[in-house]
């Protein structure tokens, strides 16, 4: 198979430190425009869980020079949307237009970044709707599961929290704590500037350093984003849900960071044990057990460290059951690893599958911010296959090992506790905690 043909990337620092990378890449007259700050919600403070998802949503609301009806106006008039997020490592902002409007967009983009005003109304409104949706979220079992995870695995790691934060640090939150949180992380020395599509490299540069190169942040020691990630205490985690009939299952072991190089054979064996419908695990729970119509496993990896993750659901009479099974069909895998048909069909998919993540300006403005943010090397795109092609069963096996989940592991259950206490007991020590606990 071809090796995917990545731009020529232009990388420069600014004075203040913000990286400039520009991407020149043909295709359609569009341009992407992507700002990546290393301030995601690992440094959130504590009893302020969510404090930087809020201010990543925040910033947008309005600046010193635009109001949030003005800014939304400005960006529709371009055919854009100013899209954002935020994950524990990053926050992020990102538009897209046509060519002719890059100054704008980097305006734009520079306004936001550097100069939001926090509008006391407009946060307000963003802190009432925060709290709503994290009270919809205890109905939706999924989404509990997820949390209830994470508390369990990371602990006091500030992996341990959802980006989203919980809803009693959220409610507590106002407009100052926002503020403070955007000036001690929000610093040039922080972020990276991406430029993507058909454009020449030093007119995009000037552009960034008119409008970033008098971005200063506040003065202080650099800041770290979050230590190594320790090693998994071992659990078992019963989210009490006492009506409902189907219960929410999720196994974890600890995993490994992103710049690993585990990653390769991490991503072939999680699709050959459960990555899709023809993986051990949706043969043996679906097809054979007929115990779940759905389950997924592999690695997620972050800058600090990583899970491996199996996750399904299944009635409550059967929870134990399907425990065991995915157990069962992990240690299997840890003992013998892959088949070579197993092999070829998932790394000939994986391969296949990749180019079409980067058939957008837009995609390859994600692409390098996470090569910038986790400090991968210059051919993570073009040297993907060659990687994925090299997994062979003795690395895939070592890989298995190394990481897939044995005495060191955490099973959380969200469903009935007095149903489920017996069934999972054999797992571990049995731990009953509300739902509220861990939203």
């Amino acid at each position: 198979m071809s090796r995917v043909q990545q731009p020529t990337v232009v990388r420069t620092r600014l004075e203040n430190g913000l990286q400039v990378v520009v991407a020149p890449r043909p295709g359609v007259p569009l341009v992407a425009v992507r700002l990546l700050v290393r301030a995601g919600s690992a440094l959130d403070p504590a009893r302020r869980f969510g404090l930087a998802h809020l201010t990543a949503e925040a910033v947008r609301r309005g600046t010193r020079r635009r109001s949030g009806p003005k800014l939304d106006a400005e960006v529709e008039a371009l055919g854009a949307v100013l899209g954002g997020g935020v994950d524990e490592d990053s926050a992020a902002l990102g538009l897209s237009a046509p060519l002719e409007a890059l100054p704008r967009l980097i305006d734009v983009v520079a306004d936001v970044a550097t100069c939001p005003s926090f509008p006391a109304r407009e946060v307000e409104q963003l802190r009432r709707r925060e709290v709503a949706a994290l009270e919809h979220d205890l109905d939706e079992p999924a989404v509990v599961a997820g949390r209830a995870t994470l508390a369990a695995a990371f602990g006091e790691h500030p992996y341990g929290h959802p980006s989203e934060g919980r809803g009693r640090d959220v409610a507590a939150t106002r407009r100052g704590d926002l503020a403070a949180f955007h000036a001690r992380t929000w610093r040039p020395s922080r972020a990276t500037l991406l430029v993507v599509g058909p454009v020449e490299a030093a007119p995009a540069l000037a552009l960034a350093v008119k409008r970033f190169g008098g971005w200063r942040g506040a003065p202080g020691g650099e800041l770290e984003i979050a230590p190594p990630v320790a090693a998994i205490a071992p659990a078992v985690v019963i989210v009490d849900r006492p009506e409902l009939t189907q219960v929410q299952l999720r196994i974890v072991s600890a995993g490994f960071p992103r710049s690993s190089p585990d990653h390769a054979a991490g991503l072939v064996a999680g699709a050959v044990l459960g990555g899709g419908f023809t993986s051990r695990l949706m043969e043996e729970v679906r097809v054979n057990r007929g115990l779940s119509y759905g389950v997924r496993c592999g690695f997620t990896c972050s800058r600090a460290g990583g899970l491996f993750s199996f996750s399904s659901f299944t009635k409550v009479e059967t929870a134990g059951e399907l425990v065991q099974v995915a157990l069962d069909e992990i240690a299997r895998f840890r003992e013998g690893g892959p088949t070579e048909e197993e092999l070829e069909r998932t790394r000939g998919y994986l391969c296949g599958l990749y180019p079409l993540s980067l058939e957008t300006h837009e995609q390859w403005a994600e692409k390098l911010a996470g090569i910038e943010l986790y400090g991968l090397g210059a051919d993570e795109v073009t040297g993907f296959s060659d990687r994925v092609r090299a997994v062979d069963a003795a690395s895939c096996l070592a890989l298995a090992r190394r990481w897939l989940p044995a005495e060191r592991r955490v099973v959380v259950a969200v469903g009935p506790a007095r149903r489920l206490k017996a069934q999972l007991a054999r797992f571990g020590t049995v731990r009953v905690v509300t739902a509220r606990s861990v939203m």
